[in-house]
């Protein structure tokens, strides 16, 4: 067996070696053995590999040539797409040839004479048989599984799940563990809704506003898998209270050639389709990649508002409506990569996004006050929120690698800019009549980051590293915004806003890691950042006044993380964890324009946001058996300063706005577990168990909560295969009430066509109900809410994949690296209170 493992580790080094080199036009490949000095001539050996069943060629098969009196390789080659095989300037001597290829059983070639220094020797065809049992050993071995726990984070890959066909981003990510995701697309992390979404490592203007917007302009199809990284080390920024979520997009394979694929998707709730093509000649390699998403759904809906007082003045709003959603979002990215040398690669990417979503509602409102109907204060409302949105994200990226190996220094530059446009009509009119008011509000606002980096790597003696950075980002929000009341029989009033926002932030980094006795792992590290902020506000009211601000701040952070990983018998893990961590209030929470989704309810940011601040602590164990896995987890989290929704009254309207007034305290474990009961039998589950402590100087609130996910697949056998996903979400405490509990299922059946290169699968979601009855219950001490949504969230869809392209060589692999912009406290749309 270690032989075996020995001749696949020279393969896999013969092929890095030959990746290095120019391709030449000659029938075969040959490098020589790394670390192998040998005598050289003019000798060649040649012959044909084939598999001793169907007789075709095994291609890339690993020829190594051993020298007799050693026992050791001395030199080798690779099989061509014919088969065939040359190994050129041998010398003269007595040899054997080992030939190998993974799922295949070794053959040897004795007694391989070179008689004189310019001979030729053929030694015919060679047939390698199977070797089923050690395939099978490679397959359970290699099998990538559903969900990966790995030091520092959670891995779902999402390429294995063939219910994720035909969704979007929100369907992927509440299936990961220690997430969910409600119907309105809100993602919590343990908890929480305090987490930073990259792609690819890196930001994306398409979450520069509101994450629930974001994530349904992402095909899921495009996605890859999922890292939920809960720990961050000092490397990343000092990101906020729960984690980061990575969503890593499929693209360039680094195979040398042409390849890519193509999916569609038809269905009753959403529609997408989308291509990628990778491209590959020597030190070049181009990707390309385009998508489209849409989505439609109804529902309907009801608002129920109290205002405290004496029940002989009580004002009751009530609203009841249908609501019509539609949206439809695009992407597209061009990147590159260049080996400027054996030691130098460059890299780059211009990625465009944009789209529209447009809820439409019709309402009926009802106002009393003290039991009795107010006529002005009753009518039908026609509402129509759209929102566009256009973002472009450049990078370009220059890495050195040095003689030694690891150490590595990458200069990194992100440019990211976002561009919105928010339109808030409202037509109100009598049954029968011509409207009696028109608002037209509109808000267009931009998001500008520039980002530069540096990051360095040392490796020392002993599995020692240490890591150190700079970075600086710069960042400028803008919002100008336009309010116009329109009215039948009375002039007209409009207000304006403008709100410019600058926020710098200076880094600096180190992390140092190293092992004790082989089963220890400790990494410390710390990071310090400096932030600037500067704005200004500046409003003109209806009735002419001014209303102006100056925003100004600075402050500087110390930000330390400890991580303590130990091995027990190479199957058990132990690990711990702190960090602290600091988070940013983006623009979602600090654009003063007031969104109007409905009469009565009006959302506005807040520009006079600190930050948040947040110690995080966690142990975790893991462990593995034959056929199955666990790992658990728990934390505390302890958040001063945490900003949380406040409402307000104004009025008879209701304003949500966000403020920085309550501590928050979570305490929680987690569970995860695999298992495969049968070969052809995967089933996994995952649940998240925390309690939550909120307090502030006007409100508290406490409780447990709990969500939990369970996925079983199972493999008919020739291309067939079925899979199941399903969890159930426990209702969320809030600073000021609760939000319902929820649940979801998904089915989908799959049949691999074209040779294993595509398929077409059908997709269930929630079958078995027909809609999802939504309630979220706020408790303010001017008033109390009542919201209910019944969401008709059955569907059902039919995607095709194909993928094409022919493996020719590999490139050698380089260590991936990225900007991170993890820093700012992202809009989840609870802002809303659920509001449809």
């Amino acid at each position: 067996m270690k032989k075996n493992i020995l001749l696949i580790l020279l393969g896999l080094s013969t092929t890095a070696v030959l990746a290095q080199a120019p391709q030449q036009s000659r029938p075969t490949q040959q490098a020589a053995i790394p670390g192998t000095t040998a005598p050289k001539g003019n000798a060649t050996i040649s012959g044909t590999v084939v598999d001793a069943e169907t007789k075709q060629p095994v291609e890339f098969a690993t020829v190594a040539l051993i020298n007799l009196s050693t026992g050791k390789p001395i030199d080798g080659a690779m099989v061509d797409d014919k088969g065939r095989f040359t190994i050129q300037k041998v010398a003269a001597g007595q040899y054997k040839l080992n030939i190998s290829f993974l799922g295949y059983q070794l053959q040897t070639v004795e007694n391989v004479t070179v008689a004189a220094d310019n001979s030729q020797v053929n030694v015919g065809t060679v047939s390698l048989a199977s070797d089923t049992q050690k395939l099978s050993e490679v397959v359970i071995t290699g099998e990538k599984p559903l969900v990966e726990e790995k030091i520092d984070r959670t891995v779902y890959n999402a390429e294995k799940d063939i219910t994720n066909a035909g969704g979007n981003a929100a369907d992927v990510l509440q299936k990961v563990p220690s997430l969910s995701v409600d119907t309105d697309g809100n993602v919590q992390l343990r908890g929480s809704g305090n987490v930073r979404v990259l792609i690819n490592n890196k930001p994306s203007s398409i979450m520069a506003g509101s994450v629930a917007d974001a994530l349904k302009q992402i095909p899921a199809d495009m996605i890859k898998s999922v890292e939920v990284i809960t720990s961050p080390s000092a490397k990343y920024d000092a990101e906020g209270t729960a984690g980061i979520i990575n969503i890593i997009t499929k693209k360039d394979s680094g195979l040398e050639g042409v390849n890519g694929s193509v999916s569609a998707t038809v269905g009753t709730r959403n529609s997408n389709g989308n291509a990628s093509v990778n491209v590959r000649r020597g030190k070049l390699g181009i990707n390309a990649s385009a998508s489209t998403f849409q989505f439609y759904n109804h529902g309907d809906m009801s608002n129920v508002t109290v205002f405290n007082a004496p029940e002989a003045s009580r004002t009751i709003r009530s609203q009841f409506g249908e609501t019509d959603i539609r949206g439809g979002f695009m992407n597209g990215q061009l990147g590159f990569d260049y080996e400027i040398s054996a030691k130098n690669s460059l890299s780059g990417s211009i990625r465009k996004n944009g789209g529209a979503f447009k809820m439409e509602n019709d309402q009926r409102q009802f106002l009393t006050v003290g039991g009795e109907e107010q006529p002005l204060q009753s009518f039908y409302t026609d509402i129509e929120n759209r929102n566009k949105r256009q973002g472009t994200d450049i990078n370009l990226d220059f890495v050195h690698t040095f003689g030694k190996e690891g150490q590595e220094l990458a200069l990194l530059s992100q440019y990211t800019t976002t561009n919105t446009d928010t339109r808030n009509y409202q037509d109100r009119y009598d049954q029968g009549e011509d409207p009696f008011f028109l608002q037209r509000n509109q808000n267009d606002g931009g998001n500008d980051e520039l980002t530069f980096q540096a990051d360095y790597i040392h490796p020392f003696k002993n599995k020692t590293t240490l890591e150190l950075g700079a970075k600086s980002i710069f960042r400028g929000v803008s919002s100008d915004g336009i309010y116009r009341d329109i009215f039948n029989d009375s002039p007209e009033e409009s207000s304006t806003l403008n709100f410019d926002y600058s926020q710098d932030v200076y880094a600096s980094y180190f992390t140092y890691g190293f092992a004790i006795k082989k089963k220890l792992n400790v990494k410390l590290g710390g990071r310090v950042e400096q932030t600037e902020i500067d704005g200004d506000y500046f409003r003109i009211k209806e009735d002419g006044t001014e209303e102006t601000s100056d925003i100004s701040d600075s402050y500087n952070n110390l930000i330390p993380s400890i991580a303590l990983s130990y091995t027990l018998k190479e199957k058990h893990t132990l690990k711990a964890n702190f960090t602290q961590r600091i988070q940013r209030p983006s623009l979602f929470f600090l654009n003063p324009f007031d969104q109007e989704q409905a009469p009565g309810t009006v959302v506005r940011g807040n520009p006079f946001l600190d930050a948040e601040l947040t110690n995080l602590y966690e142990l975790g164990y893991s462990t593995y058996f034959k056929t199955s896995s666990i790992s658990t987890s728990f934390y505390m989290r302890e958040t001063d300063n945490a900003i949380e929704t406040v409402p307000g009254v104004e009025g008879n309207t209701t304003v949500l706005s966000f403020a920085n007034v309550a501590q928050n305290k979570t305490y929680g474990g987690s569970i995860f577990g695999s298992v495969k009961p049968v070969k052809a039998w995967t089933v996994s589950g995952s649940s998240n168990i925390y309690f939550v402590d909120l307090k502030s100087a006007l409100y508290e609130n406490s409780g447990w909560m709990y969500n939990i996910n369970a996925n079983s697949s199972y493999d008919f056998g020739k291309g067939y295969s079925a899979q199941f996903n399903g969890g159930f979400n426990s209702r969320r405490i809030q600073l000021q009430g609760s939000f319902a509990a929820f649940s979801y299922h998904t089915l989908a059946f799959k049949k691999e066509l074209f040779d294993g290169k595509g398929g077409i699968s059908l997709g269930l979601d929630n079958p078995f109900r027909k809609s999802m009855k939504m309630k979220n219950d706020v408790e303010a001490i001017d008033f109390t809410q009542r919201i209910r949504i019944n969401n008709y969230n059955r569907g059902a869809r039919v995607s095709v994949d194909y993928r094409f392209g022919k493996m020719e060589k590999s490139k050698p692999s380089r260590r991936k690296r990225s900007i991170r912009n993890d820093d700012t406290k992202q809009g989840d749309g609870n802002g809303a209170g659920g509001v449809q």
